[in-house]
């Protein structure tokens, strides 16, 4: 078996070396096609999507506060543990394909009114490159929201978030888990 793996060592670096057994062909060659994406950046930041994604007015963030404050879960919470401290920001909600409801959300820092939502899926490889670069964001029909985070308890035990349609003045989604700790991932 040693004997084998001298002169296969061997040919693998001459291969290596000397480029295998490709040849070049003459004249000029077409582009290479892009591999899968192995790599994802954030989308293109407008700022115009979508109209309710603005600074509120403190009479507004108020409001969205009450609102959540007055959801099923967070009153449950509150019987339980009258301390709390409440964090507002935003959230996309992904429309269900299947009916109503929503499939998927993403939360965004309240600031990201600076910038916009990022939305759609973009192409952003550069010319020439051998991979393909995509750049991801909320879908377009995405429906945007403040979104209010309580956390219940000192230290926080358990959370209640809440996404807000301040013009309908209801709660649009809910969801309550309980407070995690330890190492997260970073957000991209």
């Amino acid at each position: 078996m040693d004997r084998l793996k001298w002169p296969l060592g061997v040919l693998i670096l001459a291969s290596l070396l000397l480029g295998g057994c490709a040849r070049e062909a003459a004249g000029p060659q077409p582009a290479p096609v892009p591999t899968p994406v192995s790599e994802v950046l954030p989308a293109e930041h407008p700022t115009d999507f979508p109209r309710n994604l603005r600074r509120l007015t403190e009479a507004e963030k108020g409001r969205a506060i009450e609102i959540s404050l007055d959801t099923p879960a967070a009153r449950e919470q509150r019987q339980k543990d009258s301390q709390y401290r409440t964090h507002i920001s935003w959230i996309a909600l992904d429309p269900s394909r299947e009916g109503e409801g929503y499939s998927g959300y993403r939360k965004f820092d309240y600031d990201i009114v600076e910038k916009g939502i990022p939305r759609g899926t973009m192409d952003v490889t550069p010319p020439g490159s051998p991979e393909r670069i995509v750049s991801v964001g909320v879908p377009d029909d995405a429906e945007i929201y403040p979104n209010v985070t309580i956390s219940f308890g000192e230290p926080p035990r358990w959370i209640v978030s809440v996404a807000v349609d301040l013009d309908a003045e209801k709660a649009v989604y809910v969801e309550e888990y309980p407070f995690r700790t330890g190492p997260t991932l970073p957000m991209p």
